[in-house]
């Protein structure tokens, strides 16, 4: 009966020991498989062609979409570059002539990577 003592379960328990003895499982910590465990998935790092001489701006894009997205190939990955080497050159062109032309040419790579701002 729950609840009364020696008599609320527990009294046949068998020690480790004896579990082993007799070649029985048994749980170390009890309902241990219901414990939460964290998945964190490991990725590889950038390839060293896609982030090799970019800038502060450019380096965190292509890391940011390297992490956030799979299923790169070599096209993607050379548009993945010149995505980032055109936010790198777009930090450089601010408020002056060529930003407008660079901020187009930015939109039509990342059309083309299918990652519209």
């Amino acid at each position: 009966m729950a609840g009364k003592p020696g008599r609320s379960g527990g009294w046949n328990k068998l020690t480790p020991e004896e579990h082993r003895r007799r070649g029985t499982s048994y749980r170390s910590i009890p309902k241990a498989s219901t414990l939460a465990v964290a998945v964190v998935p490991i990725r590889e790092p950038l390839p060293e062609g896609v982030s090799a001489g970019l800038g502060a701006a450019g380096l965190t894009f292509a890391q940011d979409c390297w992490t956030s997205y799979q299923g790169w190939g070599p096209s993607s990955l050379r548009l993945l570059r010149e995505a980032a080497v055109t936010i790198d050159a777009l930090e450089g062109l601010r408020n002056q002539k060529g930003e407008r032309q660079a901020q187009r040419m930015l939109l039509q790579v990342l059309a083309a990577l299918r990652l519209e701002a």
